[in-house]
């Protein structure tokens, strides 16, 4: 995230269970737990999806991008681009 300057990252699959808070000098992971909060969900394909989420102020729309990682085929990897 500092690399890239990047405030709010979605991460999927970390197989963890329960919710929780992970605490770090510069970010604070926040997994599971929103439930409450999200308002809409779109999974527009098998890679992309779309999730709603009300907040004190404004509402967020957070867009979630799988991309192939690095031991897929690069066949694999040059389609998703």
């Amino acid at each position: 995230m500092a690399k890239t300057h990047l405030e709010i990252v979605a991460i999927q699959e970390t197989k963890w269970s329960g919710a929780g808070l992970i605490k770090k000098k510069y970010l604070s992971l926040n997994y599971s737990g929103i439930i409450d909060n999200i308002i809409g969900f779109e999974a527009i394909n098998e890679r992309l999806c779309k999730i709603r989420i009300k907040s004190k102020y404004d509402n967020l729309t957070l867009i979630n991008m799988y991309a192939p990682t690095e031991d897929k085929a690069d066949t694999q990897k040059e389609k998703f681009l």
